[in-house]
This record gives C-alpha cells, sequence and structure tokens, in this order.
C-alpha cells in the first residue's frame, strides 16, 4: 500500500510540475527590474510611472576649450545615434511660436497678466519700450500687430533658471560645454536588454569622438544601470565560479566522490523552476529582487539533499535514510514555509513574492528528495570519515553573554537609512560626470511634482492654471503644459484684459504707427482667435501629460503641500517614505514569526526544545543587525530582509541539528560552509546594495550555525 501511495505521488509530481510548465506557454513570465516597483504598491503607480518617465532620460556633456568644437561635436554625436529609439528633448519651437505668432491676443505672461488686472499701463509701456531696445532679444512677430510687445514678453517668460538648450555651448570654468538632451523612446525605457545595448552604443561613440581637445560625458539613470549591469554581471559571474569549484572541492572531499552533484544540481533546478512557475503566474511579474533573496534562500535545499547522502550508508537501504530524516526534513520544511506564510500578510509586494517563491520552492524540493531520491541516489554512500566539530560546555556562557552585549550595544547604536540613493555608490566617472551636469543647468534645487486629473485636456489645463498661479505668487519657478498651451478659458480672460489696454491706451502709446494701423489691431483684438491644441505642441504633451486624463506641473524648489486639492509628489522624499514604510512593515512581522515558530515547534516537540530551535535565529539576526550598529554602518531596508534569510537558514541548521539523525551535523557544516563562502563572495561586489547583502547573510549564517551549536548539543 505504501509502496502504491509512493508512485502514484510521484506520477502526481510530475504531472503538476509538467502543466505548470506547459502554462507558462500561454502565460509568458515577465521580470521587472524596477527597484521602485519592488517597494511601491498598485495604489501607489503614478509614482513609479512618473519616476520611470524621468528617468528614461540621457544627458551628453561635450567638452571643449572652443565653443564652436563643442557645438560641432555635439551635433555630430547626435547625428550618429539612433533616433528612432532616443531623441531631442527640444520640441518644434518654431512651428510652436509661429502658432502664438497667430494666436498672440490669448498670450500673456503671469506678470503682465498681473499688471493688466491693476490696470498699471504706464509700467506695461515702460517694460515695452525695454523689450524694444534689448540688444539681445529680438521682438516676436511684428511690432505693428504687438505694438506693446506682449508676445515677446510672453515667450521670454516660458524659460526658467532650469532651462538649457540642446546644442548651444555653455561657458564655465573657462571651458565650453555643448549639452544633449536624450528622451529614450517608452518602449525602448522599458525593455532592459534594449535599453543597456543602446546606452552600450552610446558609450561607443563616446570613445570614438573623444579626442585630447574634446571630452564627452554620459550622464542618468539608464547609464548608470548599463554600467551597473555590466560590472556586477561579470562579478557575479566570478562568484558562481568560484561558488562552483568551493561546492564541488567539498563535495569531492567529504564523499570523495562527485556522484552527488547531478542530484543535489537537478533538486536545487527544480525547486527555482518551480518557484518561478508559480510566482509567475500568481503575480503579473515577478521582481529580479524576487530571484535574489529567494534563490539565495533555495540554499537551504542543500541541506535537504546532503541530509540524505551524508546519512546514506552502504549498509543502510534508501528507504531507511528517508524514514529516518524525514521527521527532521518535515519539520524543517513546516517551520521554514510557516515563517514566509506571514509575509503574505504585509502589504509589500517584494515579501509576497518571495514567500510565494521560496515556499513553493521548498516544497518542490523537500518532495522531490522524499519521492525520487530513493530511486535515483541508491550508489551514492557517505565514507563517514569527517570527525563531528562541537564547541565545549564552558565556552557556552561566554558565548551568549557576548552575544547579549553585541545585540544591546549594537541596537541601542543601530541607525537607518532610507534613502535609496545612498545603496548605489556610482563609479568615479560617473559621479564627475553628475556633478558637472548640476553645475551646468543648476539642478540642485529639489523638484516637486503636481499630479492634476480632469476629465478632457481643457479642464486639465485649467487645473494647472490655478496650481502654477499659486506658485507664482509665492516666486516658485515652474514647468506646465498650461504654461505654453493656454486654456481657452485663460486666453479668454487674456483677450479681454488686452482689449481694455488697447482701448484706452494704444492711440496714445503706438503714434508710430499711422491711425488706420491702430484701428484694425483694435478690431483684431476684439475678434476671437484662440489657440488650440495642435500637433505642434505633441512633444510637449508627452512630456507633460501621464495619460488623457492626467497631466502634471513641475514645481522648482517647492517644500509646501496640496493646492486646490491636487497631490503633490517629491520623489526623494516620497521614495524613502515609502522604504521607511516597507522596512517597518518587515520589522514588525519579526515578531509574530519568531511567536508562531516558537509555538509550532511546542507544539511538534516541547515548549523548552522549541526554544532551543529558534533562539540560534533570534540570536544570529540580532548579532548581525547588532554589529552594523557597533559599526555605525546604516541599517536600511534589504538588510531587514535578509534578516527573514538568516530565520530562514538558522532554523534549518537547528532543526537538523536537533533532529540528532546519524550525521546530521556533516550535513549542516557543509551546508553553512558552501553558504558563508558564497555571501562572503558576494560582499565584495562593487555594487552597494549586493555587497552589503552579502555582508549581513554572510555574517548571520555564521553566527547561525555557531549558535546551533551553542544552544543544540550533539545527541
Amino acid at each position: 500500500m505504501r509502496n502504491k501511495l509512493t508512485k502514484i505521488s510521484r506520477i502526481f509530481f510530475v504531472v503538476i510540475l509538467a502543466f505548470l510548465s506547459m502554462l507558462i506557454i500561454f502565460h509568458r513570465p515577465k521580470t521587472e527590474t524596477n527597484i521602485l516597483k519592488a517597494i511601491f504598491s498598485n495604489n501607489e503607480k503614478v509614482i513609479v510611472d512618473l519616476s520611470t518617465k524621468f528617468s528614461a532620460k540621457i544627458n551628453v556633456i561635450v567638452e571643449s576649450d572652443s565653443a564652436e568644437t563643442a557645438e560641432t561635436t555635439a551635433k555630430n554625436y547626435y547625428g550618429q545615434i539612433d533616433q528612432t529609439k532616443m531623441k531631442t528633448s527640444d520640441a518644434d519651437i518654431k512651428g510652436i511660436i509661429e502658432n502664438y505668432e497667430r494666436h498672440h491676443y490669448g498670450l500673456l505672461s503671469t506678470k503682465s497678466e498681473k499688471l493688466l488686472r491693476e490696470k498699471n499701463y504706464e509700467q506695461i509701456e515702460h517694460n515695452a519700450l525695454e523689450l524694444l531696445y534689448n540688444p539681445i532679444m529680438q521682438p516676436i512677430g511684428s511690432i505693428d500687430d504687438d505694438p506693446f510687445l506682449l508676445l515677446t514678453d510672453y515667450v521670454m517668460s516660458l524659460s526658467t533658471t532650469h532651462d538649457i538648450s540642446n546644442f548651444t555651448p555653455i561657458q564655465l570654468n573657462d571651458k565650453y560645454y555643448s549639452l544633449i538632451m536624450l528622451n529614450v523612446d517608452g518602449d525602448t525605457a522599458l525593455s532592459p536588454s534594449i535599453m543597456n545595448e543602446e546606452v552600450k552604443r552610446l558609450v561607443i561613440l563616446q570613445k570614438e569622438l573623444s579626442t585630447k581637445d574634446v571630452k564627452i560625458y554620459l550622464t542618468g539613470t539608464p547609464v548608470h544601470s548599463y554600467y551597473a549591469s555590466t560590472k556586477s554581471a561579470g562579478e557575479i559571474n566570478l562568484i558562481c565560479i568560484l561558488s562552483s569549484l568551493f561546492i564541488i572541492g567539498l563535495i569531492y572531499f567529504y564523499f570523495r566522490s562527485l556522484k552527488p552533484l547531478l542530484p543535489i544540481a537537478v533538486t536545487i533546478g527544480a525547486g527555482i523552476w518551480a518557484g518561478f512557475l508559480v510566482t509567475s503566474l500568481i503575480f503579473p511579474t515577478v521582481h529580479i529582487l524576487t530571484f535574489v533573496f529567494s534563490t539565495t534562500l533555495i540554499g537551504i535545499c542543500v541541506d535537504y539533499t546532503l541530509h540524505f547522502f551524508v546519512s546514506h550508508e552502504k549498509d543502510t537501504s534508501c528507504d531507511e535514510v528517508i524514514k529516518e530524516i524525514f521527521k527532521s526534513l518535515s519539520v524543517s520544511l513546516l517551520t521554514t514555509a510557516s515563517a514566509f506564510i506571514v509575509m503574505l500578510f504585509s502589504n509589500f509586494i517584494l515579501l509576497k513574492q518571495i514567500a510565494v517563491f521560496t515556499v513553493t520552492g521548498l516544497a518542490t524540493v523537500y518532495l522531490f528528495v522524499i519521492l525520487f531520491y530513493p530511486l535515483f541516489c541508491t550508489n551514492i554512500y557517505n565514507p563517514a570519515h569527517i570527525k563531528h566539530f562541537s564547541i565545549p560546555e564552558k565556552f557556552t556562557k561566554p558565548i551568549l553573554i557576548a552575544a547579549g552585549i553585541i545585540i544591546a550595544v549594537g541596537l541601542f547604536r543601530i541607525h537607518f537609512d532610507d534613502n535609496i540613493k545612498n545603496m548605489y555608490v556610482p563609479p568615479k566617472h560617473l559621479l564627475n560626470a553628475e556633478k558637472l551636469q548640476s553645475e551646468l543647468i543648476k539642478s540642485n534645487e529639489m523638484m516637486s511634482i503636481f499630479v492634476i486629473e480632469g476629465k478632457n485636456l481643457q479642464e486639465l489645463l485649467e487645473k494647472e492654471e490655478s496650481i502654477t498661479y499659486e506658485l507664482s505668487k509665492n516666486n516658485v519657478e515652474f514647468q506646465s503644459l498650461s504654461k505654453y498651451l493656454p486654456s481657452l478659458k485663460r486666453q479668454k480672460s487674456v483677450q479681454n484684459l488686452k482689449k481694455e489696454l488697447y482701448l484706452k491706451r494704444l492711440n496714445d502709446y503706438a503714434v508710430f504707427l499711422p491711425s488706420d494701423k491702430r484701428r484694425e489691431v483694435i478690431d483684431e483684438a476684439l475678434t476671437p482667435y484662440p489657440l488650440n491644441y495642435n500637433i505642434k505642441f505633441e512633444a510637449l504633451k508627452n512630456n507633460f501629460l501621464i495619460n488623457e486624463n492626467t497631466s502634471i506641473v513641475a514645481a522648482f524648489g517647492y517644500e509646501g503641500g496640496e493646492i486646490n486639492g491636487s497631490r503633490v509628489i517629491n520623489f526623494q522624499k516620497d521614495i524613502s517614505s515609502q522604504i521607511k514604510k516597507c522596512r517597518i512593515i518587515c520589522l514588525s512581522l519579526l515578531l509574530p514569526i519568531f511567536a508562531i515558530l516558537y509555538l509550532l515547534l511546542a507544539k511538534i516537540y516541547n515548549f523548552k526544545s522549541a526554544g532551543k530551535i529558534v533562539l540560534p535565529s533570534i540570536l544570529a539576526g540580532g548579532v548581525s543587525l547588532g554589529l552594523l550598529g557597533i559599526f555605525n554602518q546604516p541599517v536600511n531596508l534589504f538588510h531587514i530582509i535578509a534578516v527573514f534569510l538568516i530565520i530562514g537558514f538558522g532554523l534549518d541548521y537547528s532543526v537538523f541539528r536537533f533532529g540528532g539523525a546519524k550525521k546530521s551535523a556533516d550535513a549542516v557544516l557543509i551546508s553553512c560552509l558552501t553558504s558563508v563562502f558564497s555571501f562572503t563572495l558576494l560582499a565584495l561586489t562593487g555594487f552597494k546594495l549586493i555587497s552589503s547583502l552579502g555582508i549581513i547573510l554572510a555574517t548571520g549564517l555564521l553566527f547561525s550555525y555557531i549558535f546551533s551549536l551553542v544552544c543544540i548539543k550533539d545527541r
């Protein structure tokens, strides 16, 4: 009966895995690399979309001693890039100004509008004369049609100190700089592989056009992503090679054979594949960080396989081995899965994905070992030549006291850093390029974004104008679509103000015009001829509209709150706030997780034994964070998530040691050595986020093993 049930279970396992694999054909899995989508829920989608919109920009800076050389090189560079995938952010200014000239009666700067409402016509006339005799700014349009040069004043008001023209040389510190500001096409920006290929071409072109007289710099999020991913890929490949060699060497040293490697690889591969299948079927996309954390935890699966092999001796059948380790395997799966199932109740998409991926992967490996190892691993034996390692009783109290001191002092000194920028340290050449760009475009001020919603374009423009009016009163610079394309309502109001000006002052002021021309100007001012949206404004519309019903206003240096009910977003503050929120969620889950684990283990064993099993994980997590506090290293969200992995590994070590199965200590030691070695290598990578994870995981797993030796003595 038992053999029949086992056969049915094997068939059922294979059918389920094959069925899930077939579903992938119809449900193509998508991988997400945007780190913000790991921490923001769908309710906060607008922040993610806006961040993606603003980060999909690349800036090229050409430096030279000659203004002409800088501009010529910049234009040459731009001429050689693929402009179907990225192009300059300049709108068709010439076409827009032609529209302005035809519809100028409805256009007025905020400053002039205020003067007209106050009926300060003398100042209007004074400003017009200043513009007329301005040697730098030539009048826009015909002075015959616009005697007060209100259109020229309007066009001048469109620019801010944050604006800069493409290709136009800028002088700074005895050098000339020509900038190319590139907007990346949406489809290109959403594909990391395509984006990296395009940036790679820009880097190659940068090297080709750089000479002793010309330096070219690249800045922007896609450029940082390219260098970070390229460097990380090389480092990760090296780590994989070194880790694989270490595991191969360790397996051979212990078993005097390489036979266990294939079943270990197949088992872990099945776990990762099953975890990916289920996660991709439940969630629309699987975040890359889910792979980082979850596949790391699949390392626990090495314990499952090693416990089988170290317990399998020549005179022991596979069924007897499974029977001997069954309880330890089952308790390990149950406790680890319980710890991660709790994460499903968090409002944090990354934790939910990690929970699904990990629980599915562990369950798959567990079933694979129980069901299939007796079939395929009958000839892999343990030579049993290693003496068990243990910690003498006299060191138990000193170790626990030292751990308590580290936790108390470290947690007292601990401080958190929720700034996402501090999780990444750019290469020196990119850091210098970013500093140069900030100096050139004077972008040190913080930018806030107002999100406006409306039924149609005109309603959006009117709501924007109510916000920009308040910003103007506080002398806050801004950019918006309504600044370039006023609402029809505002144009009508402006035209009425101009009518009054022309009727009262035109004849006295514009004496340089024939009387019949003055009458013609007044008549035209009385005729409604509003400026409406047309194709010339398409580039501006793409810059400021998220969709047909949502637009944005960018305010520079604004630190206030909502205006007229429109939400304001400050990327740095809001992202840091969300990271802090996620960190607090993770911290709040730790206590209930440990409580559930303790009660579960107490039910399986007893309260005293449950304490012995859970204590190593608590101590390891506390010491890992405590050491960061002692060495004054800031703790971030990903350090806290790493504690969940430490819990998983620590429980694994403790459960197997407490189970007292034959040679279990050997399996735990081998698993610990392989994991600590891999994470120590990870700590040496150049990407700060990955290296910080490697440090805390290597430290946490080492202490998990040490505390399991202290709290659980060999039976």
